[in-house]
């Protein structure tokens, strides 16, 4: 067996959490906007950072499709999802979005 295939994906770097951070808590002043360029600029640098602004994307289309059905009603869930996304890969942890996380992690398979 190959003896990197064994490794544990290392932690990410504090600019890798800073800029995942960046694309979940940009959402708050420019929806779309802040993950999708995160997202092209990091999706060849930073896995870490690619898939959480990836996730952000996804989950901010599925936030507007919700949000125009409810009259805007879950715009305020979607934020704070967004925000609690922020502060949780400011402390280096990955995290997933409900939905959504699944739909990445097939995505990187492919």
């Amino acid at each position: 067996m190959n003896s990197s295939m064994c490794l544990a994906p290392s932690a990410p770097t504090s600019n890798e959490r800073l800029t995942a951070a960046i694309a979940h808590g940009g959402t708050c002043v420019a929806w779309f906007f802040a993950p999708l360029v995160v997202y092209l600029i990091e999706k060849d640098r930073s896995s870490f950072a690619a898939k959480q602004a990836l996730q952000a994307l996804l989950w901010s289309g599925f936030g507007t499709l919700v949000s125009l059905a409810t009259c805007g009603l879950a715009i305020p869930i979607f934020m704070g999802f967004h925000i609690l996304a922020a502060v949780r890969v400011l402390e280096g942890k990955d995290y997933e979005y409900p939905l959504v996380g699944d739909l990445v992690r097939k995505l990187e398979r492919i």
